[in-house]
C-alpha cells in the first residue's frame, strides 16, 4: 500500500498506474461514501466517472457525469478523497472494455435515466455504489468480482475514514490509501 501525506484539502497530485481502474471514495456526512471510478488510459490521462447529482440541489436528479482531471488524481477535490483503489479484474479480465469511447458507453448505459429525485433513485437501488458496481460488470468483469470490489472499498473505505477523523481531531496529516484490490 503507498500512502500520500496532506494535512487538509490541498489537491496534491496523486500518481496511478496507466491502463488502470480505480475506485475513488470520499466521506458524505451521513457515514456513507461518495464512489466515482478514475480511469487511467495507456496514455496517462485520467478521467472521473460517476453518478451524481445535476445541478445545485444534491437530492434532486442524478446522472452520470463524466470529467477529465487535467492535473491527473488529487489528494482532494471539494473535499478529502480517502483512497484510491486499483480494480486488479480490469487488467487481468478477458475480453474488459478498456478502450475511453466503450469505457463512456458502458457508463452511460447502467443507469440510462434518473428518477426526479436522490431519494426515488435510492429506492430504486441507484446510487453511486451500485452505479460502480454496474458498471465494473458491464465492463466484463464477473458478477461475483464486482461484488468482491464493493464489499473490499467499503470496509477500506470505513477504515480510511476512521484514520482520517482521528487525523482531523489530532491536526495531524491524513495518508491517502492507494491500494489495489
Amino acid at each position: 500500500m503507498v500512502h500520500i501525506t496532506t494535512n487538509r484539502p490541498v489537491g496534491a497530485f496523486v500518481r496511478l498506474d496507466r491502463g488502470s481502474l480505480y475506485v475513488c471514495t470520499v466521506p458524505l456526512l451521513n457515514g456513507k461514501f461518495h464512489w466515482s471510478l478514475i480511469h487511467i488510459t495507456d496514455g496517462g490521462v485520467a478521467t472521473r466517472h460517476h453518478w451524481a447529482a445535476v445541478g445545485p440541489n444534491p437530492r434532486g436528479r442524478e446522472a452520470y457525469i463524466h470529467q477529465t482531471l487535467p492535473r491527473g488524481p488529487l489528494t482532494a477535490s471539494a473535499t478529502q478523497i480517502l483512497g484510491y483503489f486499483k480494480v486488479t479484474a480490469y487488467q487481468t479480465g478477458n475480453g474488459v472494455v478498456r478502450d475511453p469511447d466503450g469505457f463512456r458507453e458502458v457508463c452511460k448505459s447502467v443507469f440510462p435515466q434518473s428518477y426526479p429525485t436522490a431519494d426515488e433513485n435510492r429506492e430504486h437501488d441507484m446510487s453511486c455504489r451500485t452505479w460502480v458496481t454496474s458498471v465494473l460488470q458491464g465492463l466484463g468483469i464477473e458478477r461475483g468480482e464486482a461484488l468482491k470490489v464493493e464489499q473490499a472499498v467499503t470496509s477500506r473505505s470505513q477504515a480510511c475514514e476512521t484514520r482520517y477523523l482521528r487525523s482531523y481531531l489530532n491536526s495531524e496529516p491524513y495518508q491517502i490509501a492507494i491500494d489495489e484490490i
